[in-house]
């Protein structure tokens, strides 16, 4: 049976992605190949066609999560402070925590991207850098941008770590609250600068 000409790369998508939510889900260091490869409904042997290891997958499944949260950052407009703080509103909040298939890699996989190898975070450092490029058009400062990017995953990180739902909400609220106070004075001064 032929396959169509870009069977091959769709599959390698396939892989990246569903790999990538199963990742943040359950931890890539915990995900050995065979699970990975199940999430994305192929074999194991499939996998080995397009990575050839673990760490190589690993590199993509950074590159390409990392790549979707700047992308989604660089669609928000730095002068309309409501899109930004939905944005932040959506990151910051229970669905996010309840279910890091869905969401931002940092708090899922961070920590175990520091015990990776060099390939790995130097796929994630890259990825790093374009997130907080983005982001740096939401806030005044790179600065802010770094302590918005912290605060945020932090938070999430906290959220997911603690039973009670109260405490989960109260961390949310309290970094929404922060964040949006940078994200406003961003704003306020691109208007003003406007006028």
């Amino acid at each position: 049976m032929r396959y169509p000409k870009d069977h091959k790369d769709s599959s390698r998508q396939r892989l990246i992605e569903l790999g990538g939510s199963h990742a943040k889900k359950h931890g890539f260091n915990e995900s050995g190949m065979a699970s990975i490869a199940a999430a994305a409904g192929v074999t194991t042997g499939a996998l080995y066609k397009h990575f050839d290891g673990k760490a190589d997958l690993f590199v993509a499944l950074i590159t390409a999560e990392l790549a979707r949260t700047a992308k989604m950052y660089e669609a928000v407009d730095p002068t309309d402070a409501v899109s930004a703080a939905r944005s932040l509103t959506g990151y910051l909040s229970i669905q996010h925590v309840r279910h890091p298939e869905q969401g931002c890699p940092l708090p899922s996989l961070t920590p175990e991207i520091a015990r990776a190898d060099k390939a790995v975070k130097e796929a994630f450092q890259t990825g790093l850098l374009e997130i907080h490029e983005k982001l740096q058009r939401l806030t005044a400062t790179p600065e802010d941008a770094w302590t918005l990017m912290a605060q945020n995953v932090g938070a999430v990180m906290i959220a997911r770590a603690v039973s009670d739902e109260k405490l989960q909400l109260e961390v949310l609220s309290a970094l929404r609250s922060a964040g949006q106070k940078l994200l406003f004075e961003r704003a306020s001064d691109l208007i003003k600068s406007e006028v």
